[in-house]
């Protein structure tokens, strides 16, 4: 095994039974899923129901996560295990890499997980929801790279600065804040989205009882391809940031 490889066992070590537990909450929503649709039957209520629960519980439990991912820094450093993996001869982007390589093969299979079984509970109801739908949004997103990358940054520069309680608090009120720097970029760049870059189209689903929704996607541009472009650049430069913390907390 060399490095990367032994990286990612590491990881897999630290995280398979959480990995493991979201595939199994796969296969048990699955199974709830059919339950609703027996209790109601196969009609636009149930279908509603698997749809909302759904997309409530894949975000949900991305996010639950991906917040474990980053207070593993934390808990490394508590466990004094730190001493050893800064002092390895392996760069810290490796390490980084690792982490988010192994966070986004578990989103990815999570995630896809919860689509195709909404998209069959769906399909009972005359709903088609293509499997090329949500690949292609989670492309958009960097296969999950746009969601795994700040959550690391995030955590390591909390573990590594380890804020008092003023310092957590303008963390958190500079967090909040947020929302409104990204608000204000939306104002400022967005009069370019759809301007620079062809759109990027998504798959149209498919209503049997309402073929005007398929009318109506059609007239859907697609998501702006600048936008992605900037979470490309944005990951990029999250997980360069993240590398030289790494390198500043080893010195």
């Amino acid at each position: 095994m060399n490095a990367f490889t032994t990286l990612l066992w590491l990881e897999l070590r630290k995280f398979g039974v959480f990995g493991f537990a979201l595939l199994l909450g796969v296969l048990a929503w699955f199974l709830v899923a059919r339950q609703i649709f027996e209790w109601n039957g196969n009609n636009f209520e149930s279908a509603a129901v698997v749809f909302a629960t759904t997309a409530v519980g894949a975000v949900g439990l991305s996010m639950v996560f991906l917040f474990a991912l980053g207070l593993d820094f934390g808990r490394e450093y508590r466990a004094g295990r730190w001493s050893l993996l800064l002092g390895s001869p392996q760069p810290g982007w490796l390490h980084l890499a690792a982490k988010a390589v192994f966070g986004v093969m578990v989103l990815t299979l999570f995630n896809g997980g919860m689509w195709l079984v909404q998209a069959f509970w769906l399909g009972q109801v005359g709903i088609s929801m293509p499997f090329s739908l949500g690949a292609s949004v989670w492309l958009y997103l960097l296969g999950g790279l746009a969601l795994v990358v700040p959550a690391l940054f995030l955590g390591l520069l909390v573990a590594a600065y380890i804020p008092g309680k003023a310092t957590l608090l303008a963390f958190i009120i500079g967090t909040i804040g947020m929302g409104q720097v990204l608000e204000w970029s939306a104002r400022l760049f967005g009069g370019q989205f759809y301007e620079l870059l062809p759109a990027w189209k998504l798959p149209a689903p498919s209503v049997e009882q309402s073929p005007a929704v398929r009318m109506q996607w059609d007239s859907f541009p697609g998501l702006p391809t600048e936008a992605f472009v900037i979470l490309l650049v944005l990951t990029a430069l999250f997980f360069l940031v993240t590398s030289r913390l790494w390198q500043e907390v080893e010195a």
